[in-house]
């Protein structure tokens, strides 16, 4: 699972993942350049050996979140953006996720249930972390927690003027790209409670800088990828 900041180079971290793993050979598909009108199930892409997840989706309860819920002229509230990630998370993991898992396939995830503990519960008219941990989809995505989970790490203020120059069409959007929101998530990515949580499950953390250049982002992303998947590809 790769995890971060609006605007803390992720893209850029999973393309060049995706690229590093599609020169070894395996097949890889990516959930975003699927063009149907539901989310597929595990039956209908098995064929491929490597799968590419988002967050949210875009298809059903994600195309929701996407085009109506992230909006920030009437925003909705953390309560209800929680109850919506988790309820498209948790089809996700029971069409694609789990079976893709249990028929001994990678998966690589852009966000996660991470991404709900961090920002909801600091969100307005929210739910407490306990509460949004508890939520069925998320509960769901523990039992599955990553086996490793990857943490862009930017200078607060790097990602602040990377927000402000971006289009509006182009990346993290509406409330999910507020750069005062930014500086909040960043002391809870970085916080104990986060970690501990996620070692409990399972899973080891790493942190992948993404402050440098664009080459070398590129760089350390493929080198990490590769040491990750060395048993597997």
């Amino acid at each position: 699972m790769i995890d971060g900041i609006a605007g803390s180079g992720k893209t850029t971290v999973i393309q060049a993942m995706f690229e590093a793993v599609q020169a070894t050979g395996l097949r890889c598909f990516r959930l975003q350049d699927w063009k149907e009108d539901h989310p597929p199930t595990f039956a209908e892409i098995s064929e491929f050996d490597v799968y590419f997840t988002i967050e949210p989706t875009r298809q059903w309860i994600g195309a929701a979140i996407r085009k109506e819920m992230s909006q920030t002229e009437q925003p909705y509230s953390g309560e209800e953006l929680a109850h919506a990630f988790s309820l498209d998370r948790g089809l996700m993991y029971r069409r694609l996720i789990i079976p893709a898992l249990e028929a001994g396939k990678i998966i690589i995830q852009d966000r996660g249930v991470s991404t709900s503990l961090v920002y909801q519960p600091i969100m307005p008219n929210s739910l407490s972390l306990d509460a949004v941990a508890n939520l069925r989809g998320n509960k769901l995505a523990l039992e599955h927690a990553p086996t490793h989970l990857v943490l862009t790490s930017v200078p607060i203020q790097r990602i602040a003027d990377r927000i402000r120059s971006r289009p509006s069409t182009q990346g993290a959007a509406g409330v999910f790209a507020d750069v005062e929101l930014a500086s909040r998530v960043d002391k809870v990515y970085r916080s104990p409670w986060f970690q501990e949580l996620f070692e409990t499950h399972g899973t080891q953390i790493h942190t992948l800088d993404t402050g440098d250049t664009l080459e070398r982002t590129q760089e350390n992303a493929t080198q990490l990828i590769k040491d990750l998947l060395k048993d597997r590809i």
